[in-house]
């Protein structure tokens, strides 16, 4: 780090000169009813866990599909599963080429609003995305969808989709590991999902008499 010497400052907190690319975090949290996977890292996860998908993407990187979708480019390198017995996987890397993990949101479409994640296309089905863990038919994927009723949200803007969901005004939900074309090896019941905003980093930075200013960053 980097120390300024000053005779005389003032302290203040202002903003950093420079956000991060991800300003968006979704976390999907469900529990473990079903495990038949007896080999590679899923086999430990027992019946009972709870679990968490986490991941982070930007506002501004996505997709506008055919249909009233939007798909948000998942930031690859944020995205895990993490099981309350302690295990935690990963998305498949590098990632399978021609294939982009997305977060999709719905806006009446047609007359349902909702969300799944894929990497199959905006205006495809709720294939889920690949992870790090070798299955019989590929690497397992992690499958998520929910469907609300159509008044839910207001646009495909997820900003304004920030908040909590749980299961007020949800009609469908699917949630879990499959192998291939064999849905819910691992199954889970969706019990929630928040999207929230990502702090913008603040700075520290000291202002002389002279009105020098001189901020202080880490390294």
């Amino acid at each position: 780090m980097k120390k300024a010497v000053l005779s005389a400052i003032a302290l203040c907190t202002v903003p950093a000169l420079a956000g991060t690319a991800n300003d968006v975090l979704v976390e999907v949290h469900g529990d473990v009813y079903y495990n038949g996977v007896n080999s590679g890292a899923f086999a430990g996860v027992t019946a009972g866990e709870t679990v968490t998908y986490s991941f982070q993407l930007s506002s501004s990187n996505y997709i506008d599909g055919s249909f009233p979708v939007r798909g948000y480019v998942i930031d690859a390198s944020t995205f895990s599963l993490n099981f309350s017995g302690g295990t935690t996987i990963g998305i498949q890397d590098p990632y399978p080429a021609g294939f982009q993990p997305l977060f999709v949101l719905r806006d009446n479409d047609p007359v349902a609003d909702g969300f799944f994640i894929t990497d199959g296309g905006v205006d495809g089905f709720p294939q889920g995305v690949s992870t790090e863990v070798a299955g019989v038919f590929g690497n397992f994927l992690a499958g998520f969808s929910v469907s609300y009723l159509g008044d839910t949200l207001n646009s495909l803007d997820i900003t304004d989709a920030f908040g909590e969901y749980d299961y007020t005004g949800l009609t469908v939900f699917g949630m879990g590991i499959n192998d291939g074309p064999i849905e819910s090896v691992l199954g889970i019941d969706f019990s929630g999902m928040s999207i929230s905003q990502i702090p913008a980093p603040s700075g520290l930075v000291v202002a002389g008499f002279g009105g020098l200013m001189v901020a202080r960053r880490r390294r």
